[in-house]
């Protein structure tokens, strides 16, 4: 009865030995001066903005009507 409880550790010992090379090999792309690629595909159905706007410099969240005004201007826009 105690080897059927050991079976499972065993395994996963044996899958954890056999993937940690794989992981720590891993890395993310790199752009060829050496900083992470961050390119790519973004959605952007949050109201989160990729550069911070210059007005909104010394403000840290949006004001609920701010929020909204920027949704509604994306729907009216599409």
């Amino acid at each position: 009865m105690k080897t059927i409880g050991r079976y499972p550790l065993v395994v996963a010992c044996a899958v954890t030995i056999t993937l940690t090379p794989l992981v720590a090999a891993a890395q993310a792309p790199r752009t060829p001066w050496g900083d992470p690629d961050l390119g790519g595909l973004f959605d952007y159905s949050s109201v989160t903005p990729m550069q911070r706007p210059q007005d909104l410099a010394d403000q840290e969240f949006l004001t609920e009507e701010q929020a909204a005004a920027l949704e509604q201007a994306a729907v009216d826009r599409d």
